[in-house]
């Protein structure tokens, strides 16, 4: 009498069958790579190149100093106008160098772009101005600017500083059209509405600069820059720009004192993103081939010293790091055909008995395992988030600690910590709670979270004495990050002093822009306390001053706890 076999599970036989096809797949791939390897290596030496009218300059550079280091080369420039660029997206093998207007036309289309360069607007003064000392504590804002730069009778230094000085200020402006659109969205008016004086030369804007302490004027970067030294001409200082409007230089506007810092706060959203273009190499599809990743590898290496006679400003060291390991990550590697046919065919062997071992020895163990359940959890995803993605309910309190506070019907606060931290730090596995009965202070430590033993001490927004804590969070920690203003609330309070105390707190769009300035010290923690060698602190998406990898601190140890604990919670930034 037979005996029935057991019904295969469906979801396995799906499983099964995959993994032979992959393997199908695997060997055809090495097949096909080893038989046409010859016709990729001779397609291999040739790069075509597209730019806009105004970078062909510096494209030429490039491309002449790269195929006179690597002879075999061959390399080809095409200079476009706006309407050939869709063309471009149709030729992925092909690399292109653009700016900004250019790319608005293949907006709606796939496209993979990166910056390599940067125009770089910038506002300078005498550094004889007697009030330099001033502007450089408190700033000038967008609007300040506007007004005196707008209206032609307006053009006094009382106007810029918000006060009552009669010196009339001398507004000068060099550069290209690319300088009047960039000033232009920065003043928020028409071009032809911006009153200054065109100089007809870089060496006659300095001049004028330096022949008037009350001069004021808009230029490129690179046009008050001693290339050699790296740092502005003798007698120029840039003017901080007050971004918020609060009448000071605070923390995270503090950019200004070198041309490394300056470059750095513009690459992590610091500086106004209207006073800056940048120059992208963009293709139809992101760069696999070997010939046009090394080109642009090299172009964010050695290439970027070309930058500063054409009047482009380089990038950081660190962006160009992470961008150079964007690159890299992808590369596909190019396995060269053997002249020998007889060494091919050994080659072909050998990694097909590797990838049937592999598939024995998968049947193997996953019969092995059919008891076991099927069903795995899949990876968690690289999840970006930025200010957008921050729920912050009405009603609410939040302090500058990152929590949050709201008085009940009853007269009782109930308190908590906001969705940025538990963004920031992922998963909670554990809290450190007091107990009821227990008094804390507005600004010591009320709770402290941990993940894995590492552990952040959060500072609570209120005073008062502690009347209920939440259990719920001593059996599921993890309720903080599904839900950190509804079950996820920490303990109710009886306040001390809350109608004082709320006076420091914030809400609605007053949190808002306080959150966009954490956004920016958050983004600069991670480029100046992470080692830079760490290819960790890479994961962070600040390309163009972008969003931050979801659940950052999940991929560090203890040591970058304590550094965020230091930096981020102990400090808060003084809005």
């Amino acid at each position: 009498m037979f005996r029935r076999s057991k019904p295969l599970n469906i979801a396995k036989m799906k499983k099964l069958i995959t993994l032979i096809s992959l393997a199908t797949l695997f060997l055809v791939f090495f097949t096909n790579t080893l038989v046409s390897a010859k016709t990729l290596k001779t397609k291999s030496d040739s790069i075509h190149v597209w730019c806009s009218p105004n970078l062909a300059e510096i494209a030429t550079s490039w491309m002449s100093e790269y195929t006179h280091l690597n002879s075999e080369i061959k390399m080809g420039l095409k200079v476009i106008d706006k309407e050939a660029v869709p063309l471009l997206m149709q030729k992925p093998d092909y690399l292109g160098f653009f700016s900004n207007d250019f790319l608005p036309l293949v907006k709606e289309k796939p496209v993979w772009k990166m910056a390599v360069a940067r125009n770089v607007i910038v506002p300078v003064i005498n550094s004889k101005n007697p009030f330099l000392n001033k502007i450089q504590q408190q700033g000038i804002t967008p609007d300040q600017f506007a007004k005196v730069f707008g209206v032609s009778s307006n053009q006094s230094w009382g106007i810029l500083l918000d006060d009552e000085q009669l010196n009339s200020s001398e507004c000068y402006c060099f550069g290209d059209q690319n300088v009047d659109a960039c000033l232009s969205k920065f003043l928020k008016t028409n071009q032809q509405e911006i009153h200054y004086i065109n100089v007809s030369g870089k060496e006659e804007f300095i001049s004028e600069i330096l022949s008037n302490p009350y001069s004021i004027g808009f230029c490129s970067l690179i046009d008050v820059m001693d290339a050699e030294n790296q740092k502005l001409l003798n007698g120029i200082s840039i003017v901080p720009i007050d971004k918020n409007g609060n009448n000071k230089v605070d923390y995270f506007e503090d950019i200004y004192s070198s041309y490394d810092d300056l470059s750095r706060g513009i690459w992590i959203g610091k500086y106004p993103r209207d006073l800056y273009e940048n120059i992208y190499a963009v293709s139809g599809t992101q760069p696999r081939d070997g010939k046009n990743v090394d080109f642009l590898e090299w172009v964010l290496t050695e290439g970027q010293p070309f930058l500063f006679a054409s009047g482009y400003s380089e990038l950081v060291f660190n962006e160009r790091k992470s961008k150079i390991e964007d690159l890299t990550e992808v590369q596909t590697p190019i396995i060269e055909a053997q002249t020998n046919t007889s060494q091919a065919g050994m080659i072909l062997i050998f990694i097909g008995l590797i990838a049937l071992g592999v598939l024995i020895l998968f049947l193997v163990f996953y019969f092995k395992s059919e008891k076991k359940d099927a069903v795995r959890e899949s990876l968690p995803n690289s999840a970006v988030f930025g200010e957008h993605s921050i729920t912050a309910p009405s009603g609410l309190f939040f302090d500058k600690s990152h929590t949050w506070a709201f008085m009940e019907k009853e007269g009782a606060v109930r308190i908590g910590i906001d969705d940025f931290l538990q963004h920031v730090t992922g998963s909670i596995t554990k809290v450190k709670m007091k107990n009821p009965g227990e008094k804390i202070t507005k600004g010591d430590t009320f709770l402290s979270i941990i993940q894995h033993g590492k552990q952040l001490d959060i500072k609570s927004p209120v005073s008062g004495i502690i009347m209920e804590k939440n259990l719920c969070l001593q059996n599921k920690s993890s309720i903080i990050n599904s839900s950190p203003y509804g079950e996820g609330w920490v303990y109710k309070v009886k306040s001390d002093n809350w109608l004082k105390e709320i006076k420091s707190l914030f809400m609605g769009e007053t949190y808002q822009i306080w959150l966009q300035n954490e956004f920016i010290r958050l983004k600069d923690f991670l480029t100046l306390r992470i080692k830079p060698e760490s290819s960790l602190n890479m994961q962070v998406v600040m390309q163009d001053g972008g969003e931050i990898k979801d659940n950052l601190l999940e991929e560090f140890g203890p040591q970058v706890w304590e550094e965020f604990q230091n930096e981020i919670i102990n400090k808060p930034d003084k809005m």
